[in-house]
């Protein structure tokens, strides 16, 4: 089996993807709006359900650009295309909202029946990736492009996969324990810093994967590209290992915080590619590149940032396991503090760590689905906007909207806070109220709609071949 496996793109899975970020955001804007509106405290379960679809769309997405270079079993593909357009939406509406809004008890159970097969349905994508054979999942011989399959010339190799499948996985299973132990409960969540052990073991192997896709697609050198890989390899463990230690031993937020500033290098690597100062292979560059990469400077300057303010974020606040600035605190209780006994929703205060925390977590993860669209723009744009559709001013469209989507967010998010604005000043969030949510609502529409296009023409080119 060779090392490397051709990039492209599964169109189906590349809708469910869409489907499944179109949920996770239209769930974000009805917290937020209903905050703005009638002053509602978002709850937790609206917060939660945005971020997991939001982040589910970006795993499929991820599975969609490898599915067709993977021998795949034709029923695991309808199997995984199945969960991935039901499962995120299902969780969603008939769990989560089912349970926690209108109070629906045995909704609880239908979490895990939506989300453990979603779950292992990509992991064996991932494994089936690193290059592992899966009896009755996968088939012999070299994979043949599908109906729907689109394959680029770009290749990378299976090892990027490795690395990051096995320290998600462990993430996920401490989510699993979270929601099995505490959740169901209604208990707080202790030591507060789980959540962390959760999400950001999730993240960053994301966030990894996506920014060596970026490396690659932006034609680095071997060299780079393979110094680019070890950096994940030694980041990611260590980084697990130091959340562990913080969680279990108590130690300051250095001992993770440390390790996730070697992962920091990548997102650097990944701005410097796009500026183009870095070493670059003497051939195999794609079409458009030198337009895709302002595209890319832009989206991995935003992620610079506000990985950068995270790391502030948990040398400066969370130096302690037991304490959070992820939630809002109870009345006259000194702020950041304890995880409270009692939710009380996550609505941002002007000038909290609260605030920052949104800043953080919001248009960071805004960021890194505006570089996951880039990276499969760079990989089958030129053939599907403009050899197949004819249109390329819709690719340099979507270069313009995609990056500054997320910029607007961050933007929002920082001048809500900025202590120069009057209080109650409406100038300061209305960048991403009026601009970051109505630019990337345009790019999630339109891009289901080029999906649905786009499975039209594939079918059609194939009914006329036969």
């Amino acid at each position: 089996m060779k090392s490397t496996i051709r990039l492209g793109l599964y169109v189906p899975l590349f809708v469910a993807s869409m489907i499944a970020i179109g949920i996770g955001t239209f769930t974000g804007m009805v917290g937020i709006w209903g905050y703005a509106a009638q002053k509602q405290i978002i709850p937790e379960w609206i917060k939660v359900s945005h971020g997991h679809a939001s982040w589910w769309a970006v795993l499929i997405l991820i599975a969609a650009m490898v599915v067709p270079s993977l021998p795949l079993a034709s029923w695991f593909r309808k199997l995984l295309l199945a969960l991935a357009l039901i499962c995120p939406g299902a969780w969603v509406i008939l769990g989560q909202a089912g349970y926690y809004h209108f109070g629906i008890e045995f909704a609880k159970y239908l979490m895990p029946i939506f989300e453990i097969p979603l779950f292992i349905a990509l992991l064996i994508i991932a494994l089936v990736a690193i290059g592992l054979r899966i009896p009755s999942v996968t088939v012999e011989g070299e994979p043949k492009p599908g109906k729907y399959d689109l394959v680029s010339p770009v290749e990378v190799d299976r090892r990027i996969f490795l690395v990051p499948t096995l320290v998600a996985t462990f993430g996920v299973l401490v989510g699993f324990f979270i929601a099995a132990y505490f959740k169901a409960k209604g208990a707080p969540i202790r030591p507060a810093a789980l959540v962390q052990l959760h999400d950001h073991l999730v993240l960053l192997s994301a966030s990894s994967v996506i920014a060596l896709l970026a490396l690659r697609v932006l034609n680095v050198s071997e060299g780079v590209f393979r110094t680019a890989t070890r950096i994940m390899e030694i980041a990611l463990p260590l980084t697990a290992l130091g959340l562990l230690a913080f969680n279990l031993l108590g130690f300051h937020s250095l001992v993770w915080v440390i390790p996730a500033g070697i992962y920091y290098i990548l997102p650097v690597l990944a701005f410097l590619a796009a500026l183009g100062v870095l070493p670059k292979a003497p051939t195999g560059e794609l079409p458009f590149i030198p337009a895709i990469r302002v595209s890319l400077i832009m989206t991995y300057a935003v992620i610079l940032i506000l990985v950068a303010q995270g790391a502030h974020i948990s040398l400066v606040w969370d130096t302690s396991p037991d304490i959070t600035v992820t939630f809002k605190q109870p009345a006259g209780v000194a702020y950041p503090g304890p995880y409270p006994e009692k939710f009380l929703g996550t609505a941002p205060a002007k000038d909290t760590p609260r605030g920052l925390e949104n800043a953080h977590y919001s248009p960071g993860s805004w960021a890194h689905v505006a570089a996951t669209w880039l990276i499969m723009l760079a990989i089958i744009g030129p053939t599907v906007l403009v050899e197949k559709l004819r249109r390329p001013g819709l690719l340099y469209m979507y270069l313009v909207t995609i990056p500054i989507a997320p910029a607007f967010n961050m933007l929002g998010r920082y001048l809500a806070w900025w202590p120069g604005l009057p209080a109650g000043a409406p100038g300061g969030i209305g960048a991403l109220w009026y601009a970051g949510h109505p630019i990337k609502g345009f790019n999630i529409i339109t891009l289901f709609i080029l999906g649905i296009v786009l499975l039209y023409i594939l079918g059609k080119t194939e009914t006329k071949e036969k």
